[in-house]
């Protein structure tokens, strides 16, 4: 008998520490639907234990059961594909160092600057000799492939001047290697890209829905309210 009580404890306890995760997941109008959702699926079980669980009222639980997973799963991808994007926005290091003393030890990011072309680059201050500065990369992927691109064209250009031998090996040497950055930088990008437009049209889909939905389960809840009166 104890070891019955302690695996429900133990599910009931994994289940609440699920949903108390999901919810972190839910926007406030998914929550404020999920708690409507579940006064009708408590209210169809109390009317199913008296047998008085009409096909209508069988067919809203029903409804109701199917978007609650609908929007929990919703929440779950909409979290994936924004972590996924914060980790690539914070993928790009700066390996940032001093202009003046030529040190990285002692570096404060202190902002977020945009350049001429529109890229966001980081600016510093060094602690060690008080020099602040910005420095000339972008700080994230997009830009940084935008950035790629325009070096690259810039050191394709270069070779064609007269430029002293060893200088030429080692541009020759750079160019296949950034444009292999490049090449595998890309689609990463384009996914992501393209995953947080279908998330941002999905996202106008469920507004809608969860809005009309909303709207009946408290008009129904209100009809329930007033018949109870």
């Amino acid at each position: 008998m104890l070891k019955l009580v302690i695996t429900i404890l133990f599910k009931f306890l994994t289940y609440n520490l699920t949903f108390v995760s999901m919810n972190k997941a839910l926007k406030a109008n998914e929550r404020e639907l999920i708690k409507l959702i579940r006064f009708f699926s408590k209210r169809a079980e109390q009317l199913t234990e008296n047998e008085e669980l009409s096909e209508d009222q069988q067919q809203l639980t029903q409804a109701c059961q199917n978007l609650e997973k609908q929007l929990l799963q919703h929440a779950d991808n909409r979290a994936a594909i924004l972590d996924k994007r914060t980790r690539l926005e914070k993928l790009i290091e700066d390996n940032a160092q001093c202009p003046k003393c030529q040190k990285a030890d002692m570096l404060k990011k202190q902002a977020v600057t945009t350049n001429e072309h529109g890229w966001k680059l980081n600016t510093y201050r060094c602690r060690r000799c008080n020099t602040g500065f910005t420095w000339n990369r972008p700080n994230n992927p997009w830009h940084m492939m935008a950035f790629l691109e325009q070096y690259i064209k810039e050191l394709e250009e270069s070779l064609e001047h007269g430029i002293e031998p060893s200088l030429r090996l080692q541009t020759e040497t750079a160019i296949p290697q950034l444009q292999d950055s490049l090449f595998r930088l890309r689609p990463v990008l384009q996914d992501s890209d393209d995953e947080v437009e279908a998330l941002t049209e999905k996202e106008r889909e469920m507004d809608k829905l969860i809005h009309q939905f909303k709207n009946y389960l408290l008009i129904e809840k209100i009809k329930l309210d007033t018949y109870q009166e």
